[in-house]
């Protein structure tokens, strides 16, 4: 009998070449990439697909897919154990369905959706460290015999590993990028996006502004309630910044208990606005409440715009956060504003 597990020259060569080309590649992006013409090479099929699992959910979703329409794939999610691509998830084993209407597993939401008809299937899963990271399936492959299971099995380690080599990457990058109390994006971040947003928004004649808070009077909640309690209320008025700053607005946590806001495409006008209505939502929210606390508290905001303002990072920065310390020295709990003295 002839051994299927034994891969031919070739396919021992093209598993280094795809090896090589995987570890050279941390972006994500570009990593689907070339996982997307790499994998169409060796598996020539209808069509494959590979599905990323949520860890959080349990659920697949297409991470890429060759020839199925982004639009009907893009928002479809497995639940766990949905389909054969489901089964092998939760698994953890690879497998072969030469005839997909006698297996019990096979779920046709997708050929519904697509209007596709699928026949065989192999599919394998992306394992890393004993967890289970996506499946790799093939559709319709021209080769239906062990030995191609087995190539597909190998691929998908080889995928496993870069696809977590890059989430790895990205996590690193992330918390270079984040503060590690709040949650929100710290300065360095801040002075890198700002220069971004200043060069694009000099190019499209639009303008953004930029918030600065500062929480009134939070030594007395540490003094009050200790140090615990008092980051855990930061942490919570960086939930109520995220609650009203949405993308591609962000809030950063400029150290202790200041913060900035950028506010991307919002005239002087606009960001009024914005800081008025956080500064309300912060007013009037019952801090500490899962602790059996009632805490309030209330900021002082400054807001500067661009180009009105200033036309660079450091102007509006310093702008902003004088209109902030002119606010605290009124009387606290307002919103000003650079330029003439203005309080809301």
């Amino acid at each position: 009998m002839e051994d299927n597990s034994t891969l031919t020259r070739h396919q021992l060569l093209a598993c280094l070449e795809l090896g090589k080309a995987l570890a050279a590649e941390l972006d994500a992006t570009r990593l689907l990439d070339t996982i997307l013409h790499k994998v169409s090479a060796l598996l020539p099929a209808a069509h494959w697909s590979l599905l990323l699992l949520d860890e959080a959910t349990g659920e697949l979703r297409f991470g890429l897919s060759v020839d199925l329409e982004p639009s009907v794939i893009h928002n479809l999610r497995l639940r766990p154990g949905e389909g054969i691509a489901g089964q092998v998830a939760l698994r953890q084993q690879p497998m072969m369905v030469t005839d997909v209407s006698t297996s019990p597993f096979f779920s046709t939401r997708v050929d519904q959706l697509s209007g596709f008809t699928t026949r065989a299937i192999l599919c394998a899963p992306l394992l890393f460290g004993g967890r289970t990271l996506g499946v790799l399936e093939v559709v319709n492959p021209r080769d239906l015999d062990p030995g191609a299971l087995h190539f597909l099995t190998i691929i998908a380690d080889y995928v496993a590993i870069a696809v977590e080599n890059t989430r790895r990457y990205h996590q690193i990058q992330t918390l270079a990028l984040q503060d590690s109390v709040t949650g929100l994006y710290n300065t360095r971040y801040l002075y890198q996006a700002l220069e971004t947003l200043v060069a694009e928004s000099a190019a499209a004649a639009v303008p953004f502004s930029l918030l600065f808070l500062d929480i009134d009077n939070f030594k007395r909640v540490v003094d009050t309630h200790g140090h615990l309690n008092g980051t855990q209320t930061l942490q919570e008025v960086a939930a109520t910044i995220r609650q009203c700053a949405s993308a591609p607005a962000f809030g950063v946590s400029y150290g202790g208990d200041e913060f900035v806001v950028v506010l991307p495409g919002l005239g002087k006008r606009q960001a009024l606005d914005k800081a008025e209505e956080m500064r309300r939502m912060l007013s009037q929210r019952q801090f500490l409440a899962n602790r059996g606390l009632q805490v309030h508290i209330e900021a002082s905001f400054g807001v500067a715009t661009y180009p009105e303002d200033a036309t660079d990072r450091t102007g509006l920065l310093a702008l902003a956060d004088q209109a902030m310390f002119d606010v605290k020295s009124r009387g606290k709990n307002a919103v000003g504003v650079s330029g003439p003295a203005t309080r809301r």
